[in-house]
C-alpha cells in the first residue's frame, strides 16, 4: 500500500508519458496476433513483454489503467526486492525498503511507458525467486528462477546474460546429483520460453532467433554513434558498407540537399543516419544478410581502435553508475515549435544532427514493398507496391495514434516534480552503494555474501552488454540498480555468521 501511495504522490508531478521507443512496441502489439503482418520489423525487433503490457493497457478502456498498472508493478518491485532482503533478515527488509521508496529516479521510470518498467518488474521476479531458491533450494523453486529469467529477457533481449546464473546452483550445498538437478532444472525452464518465441519468429519471419537486428547494435551501433571509430579503411566490410553509403544513401534526400559527407558521418556519428542503415541494408545487402556487412563492419571498427572502444564502454558504465535520473516539468508541458526557415533556406536540422528527423526504419519489408521516398529535403511520403497496403497501413497508423491517445493529459505540478528531482540529486548513486557493499562484505563477512553478491554481478553484466553497443543512457541501469542498494544495505546491516564460523577456535 505504500508503495501505491508513493507512486500516487509522484503522478500529481510526473503524469505517465511515452517512454523510449514506444511507437515500435505499439506497432508489435498491434500486429502480434495478425495472421498477416503488415510492418515486421517492431516485431522481429522487439521480444512480446513490453508490447503485450504496454499495448494492453492502452488499449484497455481508453488507457485507463495506464497509471494503475504501472503503479502495481512498481509496488511489487518494492515488495520483491524488500523480500529478498528478507534472507538477511527484518532490518536488512526494512532499511531496502525504504531506501527504494526514496529512489527517485527508480520511481520515476515507472512513470514512462516503454521496456523499462517491464524490465524492472522482471528482474525484481527474478531476483525474488533467486531468493526463495537460495533459502531453500528444491527443483520446483529452480524451476520458477528459470521462468522469471526468460521473461525477463523477454522484457528486454540483452538480459539473456542472466543464463549465467545456470552456474549458482553449483555454489550451494547439496549432494552433487542434486545440485546438477537444480541447474538442469533452471536452464530447461528458461531456454523452454525463449525456445518458443525463437520458433514463434521462425514460423511467421523465417527468422530463427529471439530479436532481429541485436548483432547489428553490438558493436556496431556503438562505434558509429558514440565511439566514431568506423572508418572504410577499416576493413572489406566496412569498405562495403561506405560503398553503399556513398551511392545509395548520401545521393538521395536530404543527405544530397544537406550536402552530408561521408566523412562527415563517419567523424560525427548519427543516430538518424543509423536508422536509416537499417533500410539501406536490407535494401542494398537483403533482408536475409540481417545486417552482416553492418555488424562486420562494427567489429571490424573495435579491431582497429580497440582502446577507444574499450575507453567508451568503461566511460559509459561509469556514468550510468554516477548520475541521477530527473525529469523536467512546465507548467504547461508545451513542445516548442522550430521558426519556420525564410523561403530558400534549409532549417537547421535538431540535436546537432546531420539532416532533419523523419527516418523510418519500422517499414522495413522482405519484399521492400513499402518505401519512404523524400519529396524534398524535409518532406517525405510512403510508397507501396501491393494493392491493400496503403489502405492497412493508414489503419495501423490510426490505431497507433488512438492508444497513444490513452496516455493522461494532465499537466505535472512544476513545484513538486523540482523536489523530487532535488530529492534525487542527493540519493547515492549506484557507484556508491557497489562500494559500500565491497568494503562492508570484506570487513563484516556477513551470512549470504554469495547472493548479494551474485544479483548485483547479474545487474552489472546487464549493464555491460547494453554498453558495448550502446550510449549512455539512465534507463539501462535503473531498472536492475535495487540489486546495487541491497548490496550496499545487506552487506552493511546483514547478521554475521556465529564467530566460531569465522575465525577458528582456540
Amino acid at each position: 500500500m505504500i508503495g501505491l501511495g508513493a507512486y500516487a504522490l509522484r503522478a500529481i508531478a510526473w503524469p505517465a508519458t511515452v517512454g523510449r521507443d514506444l511507437d515500435e512496441y505499439v506497432y508489435a502489439y498491434l500486429q502480434l496476433f495478425d495472421p498477416h503482418v503488415l510492418l515486421p520489423w517492431s516485431l522481429l525487433f522487439r521480444t512480446p513483454v513490453t508490447p503485450l503490457v504496454a499495448g494492453s493497457v492502452l488499449d484497455l478502456a481508453g488507457g485507463f489503467f495506464v497509471e494503475p498498472v504501472l503503479a502495481v508493478l512498481y509496488a511489487f518491485s518494492i515488495v520483491a526486492w524488500s523480500r529478498v532482503a528478507l534472507v538477511f533478515g527484518r532490518r536488512v527488509a526494512l532499511v531496502t525498503a525504504v531506501a527504494l521508496l526514496l529512489y527517485q529516479g527508480y520511481a520515476l521510470m515507472f512513470h514512462e511507458l516503454s521496456s523499462e518498467p517491464m524490465l524492472a518488474a522482471a528482474f525484481a521476479g527474478f531476483a525474488l525467486a533467486l531468493a526463495r531458491a537460495y533459502e531453500r533450494p528444491t527443483t520446483g523453486r529452480f524451476v520458477l528462477v528459470g521462468l522469471a529469467a526468460s521473461v525477463t529477457v523477454l522484457a528486454r533481449p540483452g538480459s539473456i546474460v542472466l543464463l549465467v546464473f545456470v552456474f549458482l546452483p553449483l555454489a550451494l550445498r547439496g549432494t552433487w546429483r542434486s545440485r546438477l538437478r537444480w541447474s538442469v532444472a533452471f536452464t530447461a525452464a528458461a531456454l523452454v520460453p525463449l525456445a518458443l518465441w525463437t520458433l514463434h519468429n521462425g514460423l511467421r519471419f523465417d527468422y530463427w532467433g529471439l530479436a532481429r537486428g541485436g548483432s547489428a547494435v553490438i558493436p556496431f551501433y556503438r562505434a558509429f554513434i558514440t565511439d566514431h571509430i568506423v572508418r572504410a579503411d577499416n576493413g572489406p566490410a566496412s569498405r562495403r558498407l561506405a560503398t553503399a553509403m556513398q551511392r545509395d544513401l548520401l545521393t538521395r534526400e536530404p543527405y544530397r540537399a544537406y550536402g552530408v559527407t561521408l566523412d562527415e558521418l563517419f567523424r560525427k556519428g548519427s543516430f538518424r543516419v543509423h536508422e536509416d542503415l537499417y533500410l539501406l541494408s536490407d535494401r542494398d545487402f537483403g533482408w536475409d544478410s540481417n545486417y552482416a556487412v553492418v555488424r562486420k563492419a562494427g567489429i571490424e571498427a573495435v579491431k582497429a581502435h580497440p582502446e577507444a572502444y574499450a575507453s567508451g564502454v568503461v566511460s559509459t558504465i561509469w556514468d550510468e553508475l554516477s548520475q541521477a535520473h530527473f525529469r523536467v516539468v512546465s507548467g504547461t508541458e508545451l513542445v516548442a515549435t522550430p521558426e519556420p526557415p525564410r523561403a530558400g533556406i534549409l532549417p537547421t536540422p535538431s540535436e546537432g544532427e546531420p539532416i532533419p528527423p523523419g527516418q523510418n526504419a519500422w517499414i522495413a519489408r522482405p519484399d521492400g514493398s513499402i518505401r519512404q521516398v523524400w519529396t524534398s529535403p524535409t518532406r517525405y511520403r510512403f510508397t507501396f507496391a501491393k494493392p491493400g497496403e496503403r489502405d492497412r497501413f493508414g489503419a495501423i497508423l490510426r490505431r497507433r495514434d488512438e492508444l497513444f491517445e490513452g496516455l493522461p493529459d494532465r499537466n505535472g505540478r512544476p513545484g513538486l516534480a523540482l523536489r523530487l528531482n532535488q530529492l534525487s540529486r542527493w540519493y547515492p548513486r549506484p557507484w556508491q552503494w557497489i562500494v559500500v557493499g565491497l568494503v562492508a562484505l570484506a570487513v563484516r563477512r556477513p551470512r549470504g555474501a554469495l547472493l548479494l553478491l551474485a544479483l548485483p554481478l547479474g545487474a552489472l553484466l546487464v549493464v555491460l552488454v547494453t554498453a558495448l553497443g550502446l550510449f549512455t543512457d539512465l534507463h539501462f541501469v535503473l531498472p536492475v540498480a535495487p540489486a546495487f542498494v541491497l548490496l550496499g544495505v545487506g552487506a552493511l546491516l546483514g547478521p554475521r555468521p556465529p564467530r566460531s564460523a569465522v575465525e577458528p577456535a582456540r
